[in-house]
């Protein structure tokens, strides 16, 4: 994936991943502080120093709406447009051609014939004694025990009436299977792999929902395929086969149903720039060619971001420093003698369009190009919410997918991370809960996703329906806890949770 498209500046000359995100970040930060954007542009250590600029420009984002809607346009203008193939031909240019060209792609529909599973399936317990229980832990913020709340007092929502359409629909974390064993559509938009999806169809078959498989025109099949045939045949690569996606974007909308435009996709390094503009580019055209009834957006949102919240969460870090026990005063008096377990810093901001607090919670151990994605995804949520779409923008904790935990270092950092207050989820769990939680936001109209809310306050939109595991309630510094953490897990005996 992202193989065949290379980053550009203004000019349309190539330029390296680091140089593309300082170019779009100065130019959408300028016409609202000229010095931030001179500053961005002059950074000689951009790896080292990128997170200070992308918190003042999400400070920025949240204590002016309009500023914050303008800089997200700009970024996901750029984003979009400075990404080109070997022909020069934008991701969003592409976009647009293919969801004006017909029969690009065909439809095979899998219809499972089994029952739809109860809403939560990790344990007994009711959906609000979960929901109050993460709460009450610090793991999720108080919307999740509303959610899960509206969802046990209506468990017949008609979840079949909207057509969840996946981006990047067979990575783990996705809601795909969630959804099917729900008894809801599913259009998956991957790559072509036959062993993945063979194994999603023999799945689909078991379960309540329908499952949508794109075939590209180009490939053979036939009516009477095989699973196998048509496992073989099956798939698209939403960028490097961006027109196809957005044809059959366009020949879904025209169904009855409204589509859901969930991106899930992961890839690691620069190319996760290029698979997330992809996406974006995507969304982009369904909303500029479709009634806004027709579109509703969804996102699985990371909490290692630059976080805009309400302003008691920075209370509670503070609070959650001030109480240590004495032995963790002690422990934490080591570890800063190596520049670690450093105080929470998060900032409360007044002076906006509403009071909010805001840190830094991304790890540079991730990368410039992993927030600059991630990121982008709150820009659109923004930019969609103005527009008046229904956006769910969900935080997800950290989870123990298979990608972690076959990673030695990350595994052991993973058992040590509940010493600081954070706990991980099994991936399970959390693609379980991030399904709920949409599925609440498309039929709740209390919910912070729904128009007439997310407009009014994107802040709540951001961030009061987080799952992000207790990284939001720390009372140190996020980016601080990551080495020990590692150190401490490399002695566990056991994972939890």
């Amino acid at each position: 994936m992202a193989e065949n498209f290379f980053f550009t500046n203004a000019s349309g000359q190539r330029v390296n991943s680091t140089e593309f995100a300082k170019s779009l970040l100065a130019t959408a930060a300028e016409p609202f502080d000229a010095e931030l954007a001179n500053r961005i542009r002059a950074e000689g250590n951009w790896r080292k120093n990128y997170q200070h600029y992308f918190y003042a420009v999400g400070r920025i984002e949240f204590a002016d709406r309009n500023a914050g809607f303008e800089i997200s346009r700009s970024g996901l203008d750029q984003l979009g447009s400075l990404l080109v193939n070997q022909h020069g031909q934008s991701l969003n240019g592409l976009a647009k051609a293919g969801f004006a060209a017909k029969a690009l792609v065909r439809s095979i529909r899998i219809k499972g014939e089994g029952v739809p599973q109860r809403l939560w399936a990790e344990s007994n317990d009711s959906l609000s004694a979960v929901a109050n229980t993460w709460h009450e832990r610090g793991l999720a913020e108080a919307d999740v025990v509303n959610a899960f709340e509206f969802l046990e007092q209506n468990p017949e929502l008609p979840i079949a009436s909207d057509l969840l359409v996946a981006l990047a629909g067979n990575a783990e974390l996705s809601a795909t299977r969630d959804w099917l064993s729900l008894g809801g559509r599913v259009a998956v938009i991957a790559r072509p792999n036959q062993r993945a999806w063979r194994e999603l169809i023999e799945f689909a078959r078991t379960t309540a929902g329908e499952l949508l498989i794109p075939v590209s025109s180009t490939r053979h099949f036939s009516s009477d395929s095989t699973d196998e045939q048509i496992a073989e045949a099956a798939g698209l690569n939403f960028v490097d086969e961006i027109e196809q996606t957005a044809s059959w974007l366009h020949d879904l909308s025209r169904l009855d149903s409204r589509l859901v435009l969930a991106s899930y996709a992961y890839v690691g390094g620069s190319k996760q720039i290029i698979a997330q503009a992809a996406q974006d580019a995507l969304i982009a055209v369904a909303c500029e060619n479709l009634a806004k009834a027709k579109v509703a957006l969804s996102w699985l949102a990371t909490p290692l971001d630059i976080v805009n919240a309400e302003p008691a969460l920075a209370e509670k870090q503070f609070a959650a420093y001030a109480i240590r026990s004495a032995v963790e005063k002690a422990r934490d008096g080591f570890w800063s003698l190596f520049g670690q377990l450093k105080a929470a810093a998060a900032e409360t901001v007044v002076d906006g369009a509403e009071p909010f607090a805001i840190f830094d919670a991304s790890s540079v151990r991730q990368g410039s190009s992993y927030l600059l994605a991630k990121h982008s995804e709150k820009w659109r949520a923004l930019v969609a919410a103005r527009q008046g779409h229904l956006t769910s923008f969900t935080v997800a904790p950290p989870a123990k997918t298979r990608s972690v935990l076959r990673v030695k270092i990350l595994e052991k950092t993973y058992r040590g991370l509940w010493r600081f207050g954070v706990e991980p989820f099994s991936a399970s769990a959390t693609s379980r809960a991030m399904a709920l939680i949409l599925l609440r936001n498309l039929h709740d109209p209390k919910s912070p996703a729904a128009p007439q809310n997310n407009a009014k306050s994107p802040l709540a939109m951001v961030s009061a329906t987080a799952i992000h595991g207790g990284v939001w309630r720390l009372g140190y510094h996020p980016e601080s806890i990551w080495v020990p953490a590692t150190v401490l897990g490399w002695f566990a005996k056991k994972t939890r949770l």
